[in-house]
């Protein structure tokens, strides 16, 4: 008996039963998402510094002082996107050695409790500003004192906020430390990134690459997991940056084009420099002035480069 040959798969074949495939319209692929791609010419720049916006602050500043303090003076629903990554809890040395530059200012050598509580008025005021189909991109990380940390504060959200986890990216990084001088703990190159939102339906941009006869919407893979490089560069006096390259994926996946976007912990201003780049407006927080000052000369290059074109 002959045995009929099977059909070939064709290139946009799901796995479906056949019953459920009507017809399938193909969209324009979405290219990968990496830097090169993300991140606008300078002509493209969002070239106005400051955005009057009713919603409590100014947009397109980064704002020295107290973290919570500052975040109260915003509106409630007001922002769009929160990406940001506090301190770990990882100066159990005297010398506060992550933020040598800040060591009497930044809160990284507290007690668990201390810390705890303190990340609970934090999460307290996304839950309030955030609207209702924003998102916040958490990067959090453990430490070999303290490798429980991130789930205790999860449970501590969960418990004290309406916030829920609905993605979780793995981030893995070009470098790691510490290197292997533990005799039982594993060389962490990888952080993770929670994505908390207020609702199953948060806003995001995965590009259609295909609809069926039915309306069905297909997808392209946007898989949780992401290879960044570290930093920009080293900042004298801070030790615990994130890179633009980083920045602009949660930006392009999470955003759109004028929406707010707010990093409380901003640092040397990378979340805000990669924002105003990718033509968002921006607000950032830091309680260290020096780091302020150096996220404000950073983004204001952006600027100074556009106008002398």
């Amino acid at each position: 008996m002959k045995i009929p040959k099977r059909k070939k798969k064709t290139a946009h074949q799901f796995l479906l039963f056949p019953e459920m495939i009507k017809s399938i319209t193909k969209i324009e692929e979405h290219p990968p998402l990496n830097s090169d791609t993300l991140l606008l010419s300078k002509l493209e720049y969002y070239n106005n510094p400051a955005e009057k916006s009713n919603i409590g602050l100014t947009t397109n500043q980064i704002y020295c002082g107290d973290t919570v303090e500052t975040m109260k003076k915003l509106s409630k629903n007001s922002i769009d996107l929160i990406l940001t990554s506090p301190p770990y809890l990882a100066s159990i040395r005297k010398d506060n050695h992550k933020y040598p530059g800040a060591k009497d200012q930044v809160k990284d050598n507290q007690s668990v409790d201390d810390y705890l509580e303190w990340m609970i008025e934090n999460f307290k005021e996304y839950e309030r500003i955030l609207k209702d189909d924003g998102v916040i991109a958490f990067n959090f990380s453990y430490t070999t004192f303290n490798p429980s940390l991130p789930y205790d504060l999860i449970n501590k959200v969960f418990e004290n906020t309406g916030l829920r986890i609905y993605d979780t990216i793995a981030w893995k990084k070009k470098s790691a430390m510490p290197v292997t001088g533990h005799p039982n703990r594993l060389t962490r190159i990888v952080e993770m990134v929670y994505i908390f939102a207020k609702t199953p339906k948060f806003k995001a941009n995965k590009k259609v690459s295909s609809i069926s006869r039915t309306g069905q919407k297909y997808y392209n893979n946007y898989y949780n997991f992401l290879e960044a490089k570290n930093n920009d560069g080293k900042v004298e006096g801070h030790e615990a940056t994130f890179s633009t390259e980083f920045a602009a994926f949660f930006i392009d996946l999470y955003s759109r084009e004028n929406d707010i976007v707010l990093d409380n912990f901003s640092g040397t201003g990378t979340t805000s420099y990669a924002a105003s780049k990718m033509k968002r407006q921006y607000i950032g927080i830091d309680l260290v002035e020096k780091f302020c000052d150096y996220a404000r000369e950073r983004i204001s290059k952006i600027y100074s480069e556009n106008s002398a074109d």
